[in-house]
């Protein structure tokens, strides 16, 4: 952060300021308004279908989350008050029981004067500005300046994300949520075309009124979504390919206003609306167009800015959050910025390929001593691809989050039993610096293999359905023929593993369609060992007297 260049910004808003007071007369500005409660709404937490899809029901009950009364859309009538008071409604906010409306300021009063209304957002409008014509110098997105991989291998592999495609994860029917500046052409990019030849795009949101389209809008979520979505042999293979996208534009290009937050809000309500898994968002909030609604350190405890906020509330729904931390480590200001600063979430820090910290990835701690960033991936010349298919190599932690959202998917693919934050505990526990973490690349870096072992030490990595060894009867009793049957040509050896991890038994040359009788051991749980030409793979057992 230049803070002289504020300083300057300062006197400049200074100068202005009697020309404004003027011209905001006559001028409708954006205001979160909140409503003082949820009554007689036509909707029930008992009857969420009417408000959820079933993809975000099913999500939450295989969390066991409950369905609250924040959950419940905004009433209808007090919105309709709201515009009959000369408001326009751009759309409602029902995690914080608000709308976004434009309105002019010498109207407002008739809004606030609501009984239904408890006041407006920081008491200020989301989009004030000190001087609209500098926005572009000030503004900041994250950034700075098997398959054939390519040029894409090092950032995959340092993940350990090869491995995982190898088993057989690719995203498959997971769906991560993107929160960027827009998509430009996008769909007519040759690196992204099997996204829509395959019809894996779940939806698309545009917050901003002045455009038409998701892919009319800014690049950078472009970029961010080769990173994670992209497809071209020889080339780049992104870390989840195969996932399902939905696609938000909530950053507005031509300034940094307070407003974006709100967006920023609008586009995880609406994630959450789809069912989504993961959401991932290369968007950082700190300073804005007008310095007197500058974050601080101290705003940056977990809980105060709006963005924190709606990346609580969408972790608390069971939705994984790979953040990017930002790109100011080597300024003045140095720090991450908001929503990076969530405890619940994953904000990504950026290494270079041999797993160095890159200068400018921002550092930790949140204000309250929590460490941050938490994880950290390949954000030094990140190949990804331009809006025209160009294959190019990118910097910024901008890059680094997509290709942590990826792992995280192929995490939930592989084993679906496990909740969001037990994902998010072990992408931790697997990094590098796990057992030493810092406020430079807090856990470190993750890897697939590593976090495979962590959830299943005897399992490890579990095989894609088509390449699953069965075993069946399983519960089996002594003295049953147990039937093995395998996928794979070549001869399997067995090893059959107590569960305190001692082979008591190795049975070789099986084939793909085995019986095998086993004499008698102490009833409970046991692990079947196979190995074969093709690998490795290790299944529960329970024998029973």
């Amino acid at each position: 952060m230049n803070r002289t260049f504020y300083y300057k910004l300062i006197c400049i808003w200074l100068c202005l300021s009697a020309f404004q007071g003027a011209f905001a007369q006559g001028t409708k500005y954006r205001y979160l308004i909140l409503f003082k409660d949820k009554l007689a709404s036509e909707y029930s937490t008992t009857q969420p279908q009417a408000f959820l899809s079933a993809r975000a029901i099913a999500r939450r009950e295989k969390m066991q989350i409950k369905i609250t009364e924040q959950d419940l859309p905004v009433n209808r009538n007090y919105i309709n008050q709201v515009i009959d008071q000369g408001a326009q409604l751009l759309y409602p906010l029902k995690w914080i029981n608000g709308a976004v409306i434009k309105i002019a300021p010498s109207e407002l009063k008739k809004i606030t004067g609501l009984s239904t209304v408890k006041g407006y957002y920081q008491n200020m409008a989301l989009d004030s500005s000190a001087n609209q014509l500098l926005t572009k110098q000030n503004r900041t997105l994250a950034t700075q300046a098997q398959p054939d991989y390519g040029t894409s291998l090092p950032q995959i592999s340092q993940l350990g994300i090869d491995v995982m495609h190898q088993a057989g994860y690719k995203g498959e029917n997971i769906l991560i949520s993107l929160l960027d500046d827009g998509f430009s052409e996008a769909n007519l990019s040759p690196i992204l075309a099997p996204l829509y030849q395959e019809n894996r795009i779940a939806g698309t949101l545009r917050t901003d009124p002045t455009i038409k389209s998701v892919y009319e809008a800014g690049s950078h979520g472009t970029e961010v979504l080769g990173a994670i979505a992209g497809q071209s042999p020889g080339k780049i293979y992104g870390s989840a390919y195969k996932a399902n996208f939905a696609l938000a534009q909530t950053e507005e290009s031509q300034h940094e206003l307070l407003i974006e937050e709100a967006n920023w809000l609008r586009g995880a309500e609406w994630a959450d609306s789809l069912g989504t898994d993961i959401l991932s968002s290369s968007l950082g909030y700190s300073t804005f167009d007008n310095p007197r609604y500058d974050h601080t350190y101290k705003n940056l405890d977990g809980k105060t800015t709006l963005s924190t906020l709606a990346a609580l509330w969408a972790s608390r729904r069971g939705i994984i959050c790979t953040i990017s931390a930002g790109n100011d480590g080597s300024s003045s200001w140095k720090y991450i910025s908001s929503p990076a600063d969530a405890d619940s979430v994953l904000s990504v820090g950026a290494v270079d390929r041999t797993g160095t910290r890159t200068s400018f990835s921002s550092l930790g701690p949140s204000f309250d001593n929590r460490i941050k960033p938490d994880v950290a991936a390949m954000g030094l010349s990140t190949v990804t691809a331009l809006p025209n298919g160009t294959i190019t190599a990118l910097n910024g932690t901008s890059f680094s989050a997509p290709l942590i959202a990826g792992l995280a998917a192929g995490l939930i693919q592989a084993y679906p039993s496990k909740k969001a934050s037990e994902i998010m505990d072990v992408i931790r526990r697997s990094g590098n610096q796990s057992t030493k973490p810092d406020n430079f690349l807090g856990y470190g870096i993750p890897n697939f293999d590593r976090a495979s072992k962590i959830i299943n030490p005897i399992l490890a990595l579990e095989p894609s359905a088509k390449d699953r060894i069965g075993v069946y009867p399983n519960p089996a009793s002594f003295g049953q023929a147990i039937r093995i049957e395998s996928p794979f040509n070549s001869n399997l050896q067995l090893e059959i593993i107590s569960s305190q991890g001692a082979v008591i038994q190795t049975l070789t040359n099986l084939t793909s369609q085995s019986e095998i009788f086993l004499p008698p051991f102490i009833s409970g749980k046991y692990y079947f060992r196979f190995t074969s030409a093709t690998g490795t793979q290790t299944l529960p057992v329970v024998l029973n007297l």
